[in-house]
């Protein structure tokens, strides 16, 4: 399961009306969402969130088979209504309605677009909500800006009956995943693969193949999977500034997760079962 296939395409429309009773809101707090106690249907209504205080306004952000959601900053000290609690960003990885997951990780990117860009990029003036479009058009000269999407490649290496998986150097995510990273100017996806590879645990890859995508909006991202084999040496180097750690699983080694909300995941259970 990947929760972009399971969830239904959200409206392109831009609805400028207010919040109303029946919509719904998701607001942020530095590094947590808040969210009903319950564990279905944990989206709060716009009344559930009524009386607070929003340090970013209520912006409509998509529209889901006629479902207005809503999005919002709120202040560090903010405490949760009555009936929600404030959950670390991540709880996206265990909430079992994939499509309220998906809907968090896109209203969590669109937030931290409008927070990046409160001033125009070509002359500095305020910028405010376009009135047909989800964009920001500046004040003063005019200029209109679009939600920014980050591409990222995620790459499954492997040589044979073995995959190669790395553990991050932070202490944000540790668990063992596949060789990520940004595209960079002038690169396609496939050089990007290859030199990731190269750069962070100093290996060769051949035969990359394009598997699927994944909008991955806690890094404001849309991540290009691939797959790709070893070409030459097995010996790794890896990049002490990105990894803290990288080697080689055999197929029936591979790590189990509880959920596969992330394309990383997905592959590699789907290397376990002999299915990549």
């Amino acid at each position: 399961m990947i929760i972009n296939q399971r969830h239904e395409a959200f409206s392109l429309l831009y609805s400028a009306a207010p919040a109303e009773t029946g919509d719904a809101i998701l607001v942020f707090r530095d590094g947590e969402v808040l969210l009903r106690a319950a564990q279905e249907n944990r989206v709060p209504a716009w009344e559930d969130a009524a009386g607070m205080a929003f340090s970013d306004p209520p912006r409509h952000a998509f529209t889901q088979a006629g479902q207005r959601y809503f999005i919002a900053g709120a202040n560090p000290d903010a405490l949760a209504p009555d009936g929600l609690v404030w959950a670390e960003i991540r709880v996206f990885r265990t909430m079992q309605s994939a499509t309220d997951a998906a809907l968090l990780m896109t209203a969590r990117h669109l937030l931290l677009w409008y927070q990046s860009h409160r001033f125009c990029g070509v002359c500095g003036g305020p910028v405010q909500p376009h009135p047909v479009e989800r964009a920001l058009k500046c004040e003063q000269c005019g200029y209109i800006s679009y939600p920014s999407v980050l591409p990222a490649v995620i790459v499954a290496v492997t040589d044979h009956d073995r995959l190669l998986l790395a553990r991050n150097a932070s202490n944000v995510f540790r668990f063992f995943s596949l060789i990520a990273g940004f595209v960079e100017v002038g690169e396609t996806a496939e050089q990007t693969v290859a030199r990731e590879v190269l750069e962070e645990v100093g290996l060769r890859v051949k035969n990359i193949r394009y598997v699927k995508s994944q909008p991955w909006g806690i890094s404001q991202s849309l991540m290009l999977c691939f797959t790709a084999e070893l070409d030459g040496s097995d010996e790794i180097h890896i990049q002490e500034s990105e990894l803290a750690e990288a080697r080689w699983f055999p197929r029936e080694d591979v790590p189990r997760y509880d959920n596969t909300a992330s394309i990383a995941f997905d592959i590699m259970d789907k290397f376990r079962r002999d299915e990549l």
